[in-house]
Protein backbone atom coordinates (compact mmCIF):
# COMPACT_ATOMS: atom_id res chain seq x y z
CA UNK A 1 0.00 0.00 0.00
CA UNK A 2 0.95 3.20 -0.72
CA UNK A 3 0.80 6.23 1.71
CA UNK A 4 0.89 9.78 1.94
CA UNK A 5 4.02 11.02 3.76
CA UNK A 6 7.35 13.15 3.89
CA UNK A 7 9.38 10.30 2.48
CA UNK A 8 13.26 11.04 3.63
CA UNK A 9 14.06 7.03 3.63
CA UNK A 10 17.23 7.24 1.54
CA UNK A 11 17.21 2.99 1.12
CA UNK A 12 13.83 3.40 -0.83
CA UNK A 13 15.48 3.65 -3.92
CA UNK A 14 16.57 0.69 -3.62
CA UNK A 15 14.25 -1.82 -5.68
CA UNK A 16 14.31 -5.44 -6.56
CA UNK A 17 15.80 -5.33 -10.39
CA UNK A 18 13.26 -7.89 -11.05
CA UNK A 19 10.41 -5.91 -10.16
CA UNK A 20 12.04 -2.86 -11.78
CA UNK A 21 12.23 -4.88 -14.98
CA UNK A 22 8.47 -5.88 -14.59
CA UNK A 23 7.61 -1.91 -14.01
CA UNK A 24 8.87 -0.85 -17.29
CA UNK A 25 6.48 -0.14 -19.80
CA UNK A 26 5.48 -1.13 -23.37
CA UNK A 27 3.80 0.60 -26.15
CA UNK A 28 2.11 -1.53 -28.53
CA UNK A 29 2.76 0.38 -31.49
CA UNK A 30 6.21 0.67 -31.10
CA UNK A 31 9.00 1.01 -33.87
CA UNK A 32 10.93 -1.65 -32.67
CA UNK A 33 8.28 -3.97 -30.48
CA UNK A 34 10.46 -6.93 -30.07
CA UNK A 35 12.91 -4.97 -28.55
CA UNK A 36 13.10 -4.49 -24.25
CA UNK A 37 11.23 -2.20 -22.68
CA UNK A 38 14.17 -0.07 -21.42
CA UNK A 39 17.46 0.50 -22.65
CA UNK A 40 20.97 -0.51 -20.89
CA UNK A 41 24.01 1.62 -20.95
CA UNK A 42 26.62 -1.26 -21.16
CA UNK A 43 29.68 0.83 -20.69
CA UNK A 44 28.55 3.10 -18.05
CA UNK A 45 26.04 -0.15 -16.18
CA UNK A 46 22.73 2.17 -16.02
CA UNK A 47 19.49 1.13 -17.50
CA UNK A 48 16.90 3.92 -18.24
CA UNK A 49 13.17 3.37 -18.86
CA UNK A 50 9.56 4.47 -18.65
CA UNK A 51 8.24 2.78 -15.84
CA UNK A 52 4.75 2.63 -14.08
CA UNK A 53 4.16 4.93 -10.86
CA UNK A 54 1.54 3.08 -9.77
CA UNK A 55 4.01 0.35 -8.80
CA UNK A 56 4.10 1.25 -5.31
CA UNK A 57 8.09 0.39 -5.02
CA UNK A 58 8.62 2.57 -7.71
CA UNK A 59 6.66 5.56 -6.33
CA UNK A 60 8.50 4.98 -2.40
CA UNK A 61 11.57 5.32 -4.61
CA UNK A 62 10.83 8.37 -6.86
CA UNK A 63 9.44 9.88 -3.68
CA UNK A 64 12.50 9.24 -1.77
CA UNK A 65 14.46 10.83 -4.24
CA UNK A 66 12.14 13.90 -4.54
CA UNK A 67 11.74 14.59 -0.63
CA UNK A 68 15.49 14.02 0.04
CA UNK A 69 16.24 16.56 -3.01
CA UNK A 70 14.20 19.25 -2.12
CA UNK A 71 14.73 19.27 1.67
CA UNK A 72 17.57 21.47 0.28
CA UNK A 73 15.79 24.37 -0.63
CA UNK A 74 14.63 24.71 3.47
CA UNK A 75 15.58 27.85 4.52
CA UNK A 76 16.56 26.45 7.53
CA UNK A 77 19.44 24.05 6.10
CA UNK A 78 20.24 27.58 3.25
CA UNK A 79 17.39 27.10 0.81
CA UNK A 80 15.71 29.97 -0.80
CA UNK A 81 11.49 28.00 0.51
CA UNK A 82 10.27 28.43 4.33
CA UNK A 83 10.24 24.81 5.63
CA UNK A 84 6.38 25.02 5.44
CA UNK A 85 6.43 25.17 1.56
CA UNK A 86 8.80 22.69 1.26
CA UNK A 87 7.01 20.26 3.70
CA UNK A 88 3.89 20.75 1.76
CA UNK A 89 4.81 19.57 -1.16
CA UNK A 90 6.84 17.11 0.14
CA UNK A 91 2.86 15.86 1.43
CA UNK A 92 0.66 17.01 -1.11
CA UNK A 93 2.93 16.69 -4.35
CA UNK A 94 5.79 13.90 -4.01
CA UNK A 95 4.28 11.68 -0.88
CA UNK A 96 4.81 7.95 -2.30
CA UNK A 97 1.11 7.99 -2.70
CA UNK A 98 0.60 11.19 -4.96
CA UNK A 99 3.76 10.10 -7.15
CA UNK A 100 1.48 7.16 -8.25
CA UNK A 101 -1.85 9.10 -8.29
CA UNK A 102 -1.23 13.04 -9.20
CA UNK A 103 0.43 13.66 -12.24
CA UNK A 104 2.07 10.33 -13.44
CA UNK A 105 -1.11 9.27 -15.15
CA UNK A 106 -0.74 12.39 -17.44
CA UNK A 107 3.05 11.81 -17.64
CA UNK A 108 5.79 8.98 -18.62
CA UNK A 109 7.82 8.62 -15.41
CA UNK A 110 11.29 7.76 -16.76
CA UNK A 111 13.70 6.50 -13.98
CA UNK A 112 17.84 5.90 -14.46
CA UNK A 113 19.04 2.95 -12.68
CA UNK A 114 22.09 1.05 -11.85
CA UNK A 115 21.75 -2.76 -11.11
CA UNK A 116 23.84 -4.61 -9.01
CA UNK A 117 22.79 -8.07 -8.42
CA UNK A 118 19.38 -8.99 -7.80
CA UNK A 119 18.80 -4.70 -6.44
CA UNK A 120 18.80 -1.79 -9.00
CA UNK A 121 19.47 1.74 -7.45
CA UNK A 122 17.18 4.69 -8.56
CA UNK A 123 19.44 6.98 -9.24
CA UNK A 124 17.42 9.73 -11.51
CA UNK A 125 14.14 10.46 -12.39
CA UNK A 126 12.28 12.89 -14.79
CA UNK A 127 8.47 13.32 -15.42
CA UNK A 128 7.54 14.48 -18.95
CA UNK A 129 4.13 14.98 -19.89
CA UNK A 130 2.68 12.21 -22.40
CA UNK A 131 0.42 15.37 -24.32
CA UNK A 132 2.11 18.46 -26.14
CA UNK A 133 -0.61 20.64 -24.53
CA UNK A 134 -0.74 19.17 -20.88
CA UNK A 135 0.61 21.65 -17.83
CA UNK A 136 1.13 20.01 -14.76
CA UNK A 137 0.16 22.49 -12.33
CA UNK A 138 -0.45 26.01 -12.40
CA UNK A 139 -0.58 27.78 -8.89
CA UNK A 140 -1.47 25.36 -6.12
CA UNK A 141 -5.44 24.72 -7.49
CA UNK A 142 -4.76 23.46 -11.15
CA UNK A 143 -3.17 19.99 -11.87
CA UNK A 144 -3.27 17.94 -15.29
CA UNK A 145 -4.46 21.11 -17.44
CA UNK A 146 -4.74 20.97 -20.75
CA UNK A 147 -3.29 24.42 -22.25
CA UNK A 148 -6.06 24.95 -25.05
CA UNK A 149 -8.60 24.80 -22.21
CA UNK A 150 -7.04 26.60 -19.88
CA UNK A 151 -9.78 29.86 -20.26
CA UNK A 152 -12.39 27.96 -20.13
CA UNK A 153 -11.68 25.33 -17.11
CA UNK A 154 -9.92 27.82 -14.62
CA UNK A 155 -12.71 30.06 -12.80
CA UNK A 156 -9.73 33.29 -12.82
CA UNK A 157 -12.77 35.06 -10.41
CA UNK A 158 -12.07 32.26 -7.71
CA UNK A 159 -12.26 34.02 -4.24
CA UNK A 160 -8.74 33.40 -2.21
CA UNK A 161 -10.61 32.42 0.79
CA UNK A 162 -13.97 33.25 2.45
CA UNK A 163 -13.88 36.78 0.89
CA UNK A 164 -15.27 36.83 -2.14
CA UNK A 165 -13.26 40.03 -2.48
CA UNK A 166 -10.01 38.40 -2.03
CA UNK A 167 -9.17 36.93 -4.95
CA UNK A 168 -6.82 34.28 -5.67
CA UNK A 169 -5.63 34.95 -8.59
CA UNK A 170 -4.42 38.42 -7.60
CA UNK A 171 -1.94 36.87 -5.68
CA UNK A 172 -0.04 36.10 -8.63
CA UNK A 173 1.24 38.05 -11.76
CA UNK A 174 2.23 34.83 -15.05
CA UNK A 175 2.39 35.56 -18.65
CA UNK A 176 -1.27 35.73 -20.60
CA UNK A 177 -3.03 32.44 -20.92
CA UNK A 178 -2.86 31.98 -24.74
CA UNK A 179 0.93 32.31 -24.46
CA UNK A 180 1.54 30.64 -20.80
CA UNK A 181 3.44 27.83 -22.41
CA UNK A 182 4.95 27.56 -25.88
CA UNK A 183 2.85 25.49 -28.40
CA UNK A 184 4.89 21.47 -28.90
CA UNK A 185 7.11 21.17 -26.04
CA UNK A 186 6.52 18.28 -23.74
CA UNK A 187 6.06 19.78 -19.84
CA UNK A 188 8.69 18.51 -17.43
CA UNK A 189 9.14 18.14 -13.75
CA UNK A 190 10.73 16.16 -11.12
CA UNK A 191 14.07 16.21 -13.03
CA UNK A 192 16.48 14.69 -10.02
CA UNK A 193 19.53 12.67 -9.50
CA UNK A 194 19.73 11.25 -6.41
CA UNK A 195 21.89 13.20 -3.72
CA UNK A 196 24.40 10.54 -3.26
CA UNK A 197 25.58 10.93 -6.94
CA UNK A 198 25.95 14.58 -7.53
CA UNK A 199 28.17 16.59 -9.31
CA UNK A 200 29.21 13.50 -11.10
CA UNK A 201 27.78 14.26 -14.30
CA UNK A 202 24.72 12.10 -14.46
CA UNK A 203 21.61 14.69 -15.13
CA UNK A 204 23.55 15.84 -18.03
CA UNK A 205 23.92 12.06 -18.96
CA UNK A 206 20.49 11.37 -17.82
CA UNK A 207 18.68 14.65 -20.10
CA UNK A 208 21.31 13.47 -23.50
CA UNK A 209 20.30 9.51 -23.00
CA UNK A 210 16.37 10.81 -23.60
CA UNK A 211 17.59 13.30 -26.21
CA UNK A 212 19.43 10.33 -28.16
CA UNK A 213 17.20 7.14 -27.04
CA UNK A 214 13.38 8.69 -26.87
CA UNK A 215 13.36 12.35 -28.74
CA UNK A 216 11.92 10.89 -31.93
CA UNK A 217 12.93 13.92 -34.33
CA UNK A 218 16.40 13.50 -32.96
CA UNK A 219 16.42 9.88 -33.80
CA UNK A 220 15.36 10.64 -36.90
CA UNK A 221 17.53 13.09 -38.09
CA UNK A 222 20.73 11.21 -37.14
CA UNK A 223 18.76 7.95 -38.94
CA UNK A 224 19.28 6.06 -35.44
CA UNK A 225 17.11 2.94 -34.71
CA UNK A 226 14.79 2.68 -31.65
CA UNK A 227 16.14 0.26 -29.54
CA UNK A 228 13.54 -0.10 -26.91
CA UNK A 229 9.98 -0.96 -26.99
CA UNK A 230 8.65 1.91 -25.48
CA UNK A 231 6.87 5.37 -26.03
CA UNK A 232 8.97 8.41 -28.35
CA UNK A 233 8.53 11.44 -27.11
CA UNK A 234 7.17 12.87 -30.57
CA UNK A 235 7.68 16.80 -29.35
CA UNK A 236 9.89 19.74 -30.12
CA UNK A 237 11.84 19.57 -27.00
CA UNK A 238 11.31 19.88 -22.74
CA UNK A 239 9.55 22.79 -21.40
CA UNK A 240 10.25 23.62 -17.37
CA UNK A 241 8.92 26.17 -15.05
CA UNK A 242 11.64 26.44 -12.61
CA UNK A 243 12.44 27.90 -9.28
CA UNK A 244 14.52 30.58 -9.47
CA UNK A 245 17.62 28.83 -8.18
CA UNK A 246 17.37 26.02 -10.77
CA UNK A 247 17.78 28.52 -13.82
CA UNK A 248 21.71 28.60 -13.53
CA UNK A 249 22.20 24.78 -13.34
CA UNK A 250 19.10 24.18 -16.20
CA UNK A 251 21.09 26.62 -18.49
CA UNK A 252 24.40 24.58 -17.81
CA UNK A 253 22.54 21.78 -18.98
CA UNK A 254 21.44 22.98 -22.12
CA UNK A 255 18.14 24.57 -21.20
CA UNK A 256 17.61 28.57 -22.60
CA UNK A 257 16.03 31.30 -20.83
CA UNK A 258 12.13 31.75 -21.94
CA UNK A 259 12.24 35.28 -21.63
CA UNK A 260 9.33 37.50 -20.46
CA UNK A 261 7.94 34.46 -19.19
CA UNK A 262 8.76 34.97 -15.37
CA UNK A 263 6.05 34.87 -13.10
CA UNK A 264 5.73 36.31 -9.18
CA UNK A 265 3.86 36.13 -6.24
CA UNK A 266 2.39 39.30 -5.71
CA UNK A 267 2.07 40.82 -1.75
CA UNK A 268 -1.23 42.09 -0.41
CA UNK A 269 -1.90 43.64 3.26
CA UNK A 270 -4.49 40.34 3.60
CA UNK A 271 -1.65 37.99 2.16
CA UNK A 272 1.64 39.10 3.28
CA UNK A 273 4.71 36.82 2.22
CA UNK A 274 7.23 35.23 4.45
CA UNK A 275 10.43 36.85 4.61
CA UNK A 276 13.09 36.33 2.83
CA UNK A 277 16.91 35.78 4.11
CA UNK A 278 20.22 35.88 2.49
CA UNK A 279 21.98 34.01 5.50
CA UNK A 280 20.89 35.56 8.60
CA UNK A 281 20.12 38.94 6.97
CA UNK A 282 16.44 39.76 5.86
CA UNK A 283 16.28 40.90 2.25
CA UNK A 284 13.20 42.39 0.44
CA UNK A 285 11.81 41.08 -2.56
CA UNK A 286 13.60 43.81 -4.95
CA UNK A 287 16.72 42.65 -3.36
CA UNK A 288 15.68 38.67 -3.63
CA UNK A 289 14.15 39.26 -7.30
CA UNK A 290 18.03 41.50 -8.26
CA UNK A 291 20.17 38.37 -7.00
CA UNK A 292 18.29 36.64 -9.59
CA UNK A 293 19.03 38.99 -12.37
CA UNK A 294 16.16 40.65 -12.73
CA UNK A 295 15.73 43.56 -13.97
CA UNK A 296 19.33 43.88 -15.19
CA UNK A 297 19.26 41.17 -17.72
CA UNK A 298 16.54 42.95 -19.88
CA UNK A 299 18.38 46.00 -19.80
CA UNK A 300 20.86 46.40 -21.82
CA UNK A 301 18.89 45.73 -24.93
CA UNK A 302 20.07 42.79 -26.51
CA UNK A 303 17.68 40.92 -28.74
CA UNK A 304 16.50 37.70 -28.03
CA UNK A 305 18.33 34.42 -28.91
CA UNK A 306 15.64 33.26 -30.89
CA UNK A 307 12.48 34.92 -32.17
CA UNK A 308 9.10 33.21 -31.76
CA UNK A 309 9.79 31.91 -28.70
CA UNK A 310 10.18 34.46 -26.28
CA UNK A 311 7.27 36.88 -24.77
CA UNK A 312 9.35 40.28 -26.00
CA UNK A 313 6.21 42.15 -25.30
CA UNK A 314 5.99 41.30 -21.63
CA UNK A 315 9.66 42.08 -20.53
CA UNK A 316 8.53 45.92 -19.74
CA UNK A 317 5.78 44.02 -17.47
CA UNK A 318 8.73 41.69 -15.94
CA UNK A 319 10.94 45.21 -15.81
CA UNK A 320 8.25 46.60 -13.57
CA UNK A 321 7.07 44.00 -11.39
CA UNK A 322 10.38 42.96 -10.61
CA UNK A 323 11.14 46.86 -9.36
CA UNK A 324 8.33 46.24 -7.53
CA UNK A 325 8.49 45.52 -3.07
CA UNK A 326 5.13 43.39 -3.44
CA UNK A 327 6.78 41.49 -5.97
CA UNK A 328 8.54 38.91 -5.73
CA UNK A 329 10.12 36.13 -8.37
CA UNK A 330 8.38 32.96 -8.27
CA UNK A 331 9.18 31.26 -11.26
CA UNK A 332 11.51 31.02 -14.65
CA UNK A 333 10.43 29.65 -17.62
CA UNK A 334 13.12 27.34 -19.91
CA UNK A 335 12.99 25.36 -22.66
CA UNK A 336 15.33 22.27 -24.40
CA UNK A 337 15.34 21.90 -28.23
CA UNK A 338 15.49 18.26 -29.66
CA UNK A 339 16.65 19.16 -32.85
Amino acid sequence: MLGKYINLRADDRFVPTEMLRRAYLRYAESRNASAPPYVRFEREGFELGIVSSEVPEIARAVSSLLSRSLEDAKDVHGGHLPSSIVERVQLEVISPERVAQLWGTHGHRFVLSRPEGDKSEIIGTILVARRKGTIFFFTGRYNNLRHSAMERDIDFDQPAGTRADQKWFSLFAFPPVPQFKPPGYHHIANFVVAKEHRRQGLARFFLNALLTKYARDHIDARGAAVEHSQFLLCGKGFWQIGDPPWLERMQRLGFSLRWGAESFFIEHDWAPLPPIYAGDKPISNVEYNRSFGLPQRYQDDRPPPRPGMHLVGRIPEVVRLSQDPRAKLQYFQTYFDFT
